[in-house]
């Protein structure tokens, strides 16, 4: 439905440009993992795009465990031929027995609801998917085919830094609370990363990690109930934008088109066993002030609320969550998209503009 959009069709152009040496791709096979979620969906369309206009001829295997939803979201390119479905969970072994050349494990809950009402499950994708995809490596490269992985992590793998007031780089850790269920996805990412990099030593394989800071687009999933989501549902319904708290904590904030750009960029051009930050520097804005450009945009008022014991559960303890983009920036990628404009085109999205 997306594709209606001459917005979004004009994004997926901008993300197709700005990968970094994106020929790469071209008469090779990907599987993607997460195909319904923001990042893996415009990845995914992004491909497709790529296929349709520069004849790329990309082998394109996206998997999900949702056959309905998958069907429904890619529903304007059911009929394209080098587009498969792989319907499974990603923490079962992988049943795919076909062998390609890039994977990006994008699978997972990255929202708070998904934190307090299942952290098990939010954790079983970063860690059984992650070793089970790796197993599916091992068990289907027989011709030394892959030419990479990457794994999508996330910026609050850095936790809650004490002192630095700085945007991370990516040597740099703060601290997180093992024993807090709202630790289940910074602490699962963590130990995918390093289950990644053991992998890769052990067994040879070339792998890279993307860091995406707070993304943020149209193509959401109806479970997502994270701040920046909730803000465009409000403004799409011409409601007035809800802050459960004063909207204090700093974030870097990613349009999809640029964080898919950037990841795209990092597996072609990466360096083996290896982190990079997925941020825009131009993007750089508190919760409350992200809201208020939401509101503008919309033309509504932003009003701040008391949470509800739910909510304040789903609060993030991080206050400070700033990443440097230098180390993506000399692979030569470029964002695209500050806050105001990435905030703009995905109301437009929203509206079917």
């Amino acid at each position: 439905m997306y594709l209606q959009s001459e917005t979004y069709r004009k994004d997926l152009r901008t993300a197709y440009n700005s990968v970094v040496n994106v020929t790469k791709l071209y008469h090779k096979s990907i599987l993607i993992t997460g195909a319904t979620g923001l990042i893996g969906s415009f990845a995914a369309d992004m491909l497709l795009h790529a296929n349709r206009t520069e004849n790329a001829e990309i082998e394109i295997y996206l998997l999900a465990r949702d056959e309905k939803r998958l069907r429904e979201r890619f529903a304007s390119s059911l009929d394209e031929k080098r587009l498969h479905f792989v319907v499974q969970d990603v923490v079962n072994p992988i049943e795919l027995n076909v062998e390609v050349d890039y994977i990006i494990h994008a699978a997972g809950d990255g929202f708070p609801a998904a934190f307090r009402e299942h952290p098990v499950e939010t954790m079983t994708p970063a860690l059984f998917g992650t070793y089970h995809l790796l197993q599916y490596v091992l068990r289907t490269a027989n011709k030394g085919m892959l030419k990479n992985f990457l794994y999508v992590s996330s910026g609050e793998v850095y936790g809650n830094p004490s002192n630095i007031q700085h945007a991370f780089t990516e040597q740099e850790y703060g601290y997180l609370d093992n024993m807090s269920v709202r630790s289940c996805y910074p602490m699962a990412k963590r130990c995918a990363e390093t289950l990644c990099v053991s992998f890769g030593i052990q067994y040879h394989i070339p792998i890279v990690i993307a860091r995406p800071s707070h993304v943020y687009g149209a193509c959401t999933s109806i479970h997502d109930n994270r701040a920046t989501v909730q803000f465009l549902n409000n403004a799409v319904a011409r409601e007035d934008i809800i802050l459960h708290s004063q909207g204090k904590q700093m974030r870097s904030y990613t349009y999809v088109a640029d964080c898919v750009s950037g990841i795209f960029s990092v597996l072609l051009n990466g360096v083996d066993k290896e982190a990079y930050n997925i941020a825009n520097a131009t993007s750089r804005v508190t919760i409350a002030e992200f809201a208020k450009i939401v509101s503008q945009k919309a033309g509504t008022n932003c009003i701040i609320k008391n949470p509800d014991e739910n909510q304040k559960k789903e609060h993030t303890p991080i206050k400070y969550a700033v990443l440097d983009s230098c180390k993506l920036e000399q692979l030569g990628w470029k964002g695209q998209y500050d806050i105001s404009m990435g905030i703009e085109y995905m109301f437009r999205i929203a509206v079917g503009k």
